[in-house]
């Protein structure tokens, strides 16, 4: 039953990883276009797009929270293992499941507060039709799967999957 579950989260992660790198690249082309776009106009009427500067301070806050979850799931974050390593197996297991349960414990954290702060974000942002609350939906979303994919290291620890940035088998 728990390798059902494992194998069905792992899927579903899968996916939504896809998801939120089109999403944020999609967001990187949005700037560049709009950037040229604007230096275009700019040297042709002499006057500058006003919408463009707003429009990719929020598109490059997405692309952030967008990569956040992308970071976590390829393993490209920043881990120091050095005296880990060093300290043998039963250290590297002890601290695969410390890291994971703080991990998920400040995602549920970071959920649990998500509604307090959305209601505080309120009134439009300047220059563009939405309200303030949609910069933060990005860092949300990502949170929650943040959340679930260190809650799946948890599970694959349970089955004695070996760790994935241990076997270098992390998913491209």
């Amino acid at each position: 039953m728990l390798s059902y579950a494992a194998r069905a989260l792992r899927h579903g992660l899968s996916g939504a990883e896809r998801v939120f790198f089109v999403l944020a690249n999609t967001c990187l082309l949005a700037m560049l276009v709009l950037n040229v776009v604007n230096i275009a106009w700019r040297g042709a009427v002499d006057q500058s797009l006003n919408f463009v500067w707003p429009w990719t301070g929020l598109l490059f806050v997405w692309m952030s929270f967008f990569g956040f979850f992308i970071v976590y799931r390829r393993a490209k974050d920043i881990t120091v293992d050095y005296f880990v390593d060093l300290a043998g197996p039963k250290a590297q297991r002890l601290t695969r499941v410390l890291s994971d349960l703080i991990i998920v414990a400040l995602m549920v954290l970071l959920l649990i507060e998500a509604p307090r702060t959305l209601e505080s974000q309120v009134g439009d942002m300047e220059l563009i039709e939405l309200q303030r609350y949609w910069m933060s939906v990005p860092l949300f979303a990502s949170a929650a799967l943040v959340g679930l994919h260190f809650l799946l290291d948890l599970i694959d620890f349970a089955l004695g999957v070996p760790e994935a940035r241990k076997n270098f088998d992390v998913p491209e």
